[in-house]
């Protein structure tokens, strides 16, 4: 098993377009797929600024510098793969700091409506994590709303930084069953093409709304 930071940040935005595909077909039970929506777009989203940030240098992803160099060191002293090896408790950036290291020290700008939609479903998140949350039917509405802002606007931002992402995101998850060795269908295609259908649904509802 091998996840890249990007791979990780790719699996967890389809992860989000499927919680939310699924949403628009149910008429009850929203529940528990808002919820995996708000936490697997905030950690997608937490990733790519880290990988954004790491593109530039991998220092700027981690809070404190000196321990960075300190864990480096021992990291190249030890010819280990990764800092975590020898110091995992070492601490990264968090989604707000992340997104002030990208403007301040690497000029690469985020879009306002994505920083708004982001803040509050960080905040919605938070609140999953740490305690519970307890929505009106109201705010659920809201969430809905800005979970499918904040992937659309993921996906056109970050897009702009990283090429082919729409499609890596089209790919993620792939899985191949025993029975299917013997069929032998081009799954990946089938993948890819579910998923841009859905997004085409969305540019449809959106043209109609």
């Amino acid at each position: 098993m091998k996840f890249t930071l990007l791979d990780n940040a790719v699996d967890s935005l389809n992860a989000t377009h499927s919680s939310i595909q699924v949403m628009m077909e149910l008429t009850e039970g929203h529940d528990h797929r808002i919820k995996d929506a708000i936490l697997s777009i905030n950690h997608a989203a937490e990733l790519l600024f880290k990988y954004l940030l790491k593109s530039k240098n991998e220092y700027l992803v981690f809070k404190d510098l000196t321990s960075y160099m300190k864990a480096k060191e021992e990291m190249i002293k030890q010819k280990k793969n990764s800092i975590f090896e020898v110091s995992p408790n070492i601490q990264t950036v968090g989604f707000s700091e992340a997104i002030r290291r990208l403007e301040l020290l690497c000029d690469i700008e985020v879009p306002p409506k994505l920083k708004e939609a982001m803040t509050y479903l960080n905040k919605k998140r938070n609140e999953i994590m740490h305690y519970e949350i307890n929505l009106s039917m109201e705010e659920a509405v809201k969430v809905y709303i800005q979970l499918i802002n904040c992937y659309e606007l993921s996906i056109e931002y970050f897009s702009k930084h990283i090429p082919n992402l729409a499609d890596m995101v089209g790919e993620a998850r792939f899985e191949l069953h025993n029975d299917d060795l013997f069929d032998e269908p081009d799954v990946e295609a089938m993948v890819k093409d579910a998923y841009y259908d859905s997004l085409d649904e969305r540019s449809g509802e959106n043209v109609k709304e």
